[in-house]
């Protein structure tokens, strides 16, 4: 398991298809890596992830390499996440 801060947001993902759905994401200081909490269909959202959207979050899970044709995507399985309250933000 390894620890991760950022800020969690949402893209509509795969626009065009019969699969359009959200993906959660979480941007560190360094790269952005894609969040699965649970497996879902690709149209549902995941409600447990869409609570910290827009929020700075402590990520604890393990990292999936991915490849695609275009770009290197990281995953992130997440096992657990909780909002970092904002007095504890770096700056």
């Amino acid at each position: 398991m390894e620890t991760f801060k950022g800020f969690v947001y949402v893209k509509q993902g795969r626009v065009g298809s019969k699969s359009e759905g959200p993906d959660y994401y979480l941007q560190t200081l360094n790269k952005e890596f894609l969040l699965k909490y649970a497996d879902r269909n690709l149209w549902e959202p995941d409600y447990y992830l869409e609570f910290f959207c827009r929020k700075f979050v402590e990520v604890n899970g393990k990292i999936l390499q991915e490849m695609s044709e275009d770009r290197d995507i990281s995953m992130i399985i997440v096992a657990s996440i909780q909002e970092i309250p904002g007095p504890y933000i770096t700056r």
